[in-house]
């Protein structure tokens, strides 16, 4: 179900109403409804859509609480200070109702990605479970039906597992299975995570990855360079996070809290190898848990994730 934005999430420490290099996101964000047409000659800006979904994530048997997770992000997000002129449009959330299939909530998610990504430079993708990222390829398919598409996750779990309908845990076994044209790199992740069976399937879908232990403290010119040429070897750049891929030190408030996980810089610095790309049009950031948080900390953290991507 689509929700219209929740104008009173944007709050935040009031510095000068009329000095705008002392501006926070709140005073500029602007409202939006992408079930309204809107035409526009040229992209600009970046849209934000939250996805309040967790039943994903129920289904994978994890901690539920993940559909808080957009709200928190927003709230946190608000009172940000603006750097540059980049205008964000916040055009809510889209919620699930448990007696209907996964699959109808991603199809409506998919369906405002597209549209967002005909209106904006990026589009900024919240959640929510990692079932974000189905629906996010699949807004992506619909804006882009011809090119190839190149799948990044940075994330502890391959989330390739076979079920026999959508979890948080399918979201790219459904995309390698349904699609020849796209492909999939995860950095970041732990062998701990991950039955052999896991990797059997990495292997037998040609899937690259990076383990943990590789990023734990800086980003090796080798794995530049393997960034860098899976980028150009494709015409667009799907984009997600998984949350859980943090050192539960820096997120606690997530689904399956990691132990001996990244540190927040080298998430940075592994986003900022592939964002500026022109090619990357979404960016997903999953699994944020408010439930299991602490002093909003993870929420905090994911806001500014998207505050340093904007900038």
């Amino acid at each position: 179900m689509y929700k219209e934005p929740q104008k009173d999430l944007w709050t935040g420490r009031l510095d000068s109403e009329t000095n705008p290099r002392q501006f926070r996101h709140f005073q500029t964000v602007n409202f939006g409804n992408l079930k309204e047409d809107a035409s526009s000659s040229q992209r600009s800006g970046v849209g934000m859509i939250g996805y309040a979904v967790d039943y994903g994530v129920k289904l994978n048997k994890g901690r539920v609480g993940p559909k808080e997770g957009p709200n928190a992000i927003k709230g946190a997000f608000a009172s940000l200070p603006m750097f540059g002129d980049t205008e964000v449009t916040d055009y809510g959330n889209v919620e699930h109702e448990d007696d209907r299939p996964l699959e109808e909530t991603q199809q409506e998610f998919a369906q405002l990605v597209s549209r967002s990504i005909q209106r904006h430079r990026q589009t900024f993708l919240i959640g929510g479970g990692h079932d974000i990222a189905y629906a996010q390829y699949l807004g992506i398919r619909d804006a882009y039906p011809d090119e190839s598409i190149g799948v990044i996750n940075i994330d502890a779990h391959f989330d390739t597992r076979e079920e026999s309908g959508s979890t948080s845990g399918t979201s790219f076994r459904q995309i390698l299975e349904q699609d020849d044209n796209a492909d999939y790199f995860v950095l970041g992740i732990q062998q701990s995570a991950n039955t052999q069976g896991l990797f059997d399937y990495a292997d037998e879908k040609n899937v690259s990855y990076v383990f943990v232990d590789e990023l734990l403290h800086q980003v090796s010119p080798p794995v530049k360079d393997k960034i860098e040429r899976y980028i150009h070897d494709h015409d667009v750049i799907m984009f997600t996070i998984c949350m859980d891929v943090i050192d539960s030190a820096f997120a606690p408030g997530v689904s399956a809290a990691a132990v001996l996980g990244l540190y927040p810089h080298i998430v940075l610095e592994l986003a900022k190898r592939i964002i500026p790309s022109d090619k990357v049009s979404t960016i997903s950031i999953a699994e944020t848990n408010p439930t299991y948080d602490v002093d909003n900390r993870t929420a905090k953290l994911t806001a500014n994730f998207f505050h340093h991507f904007i900038r």
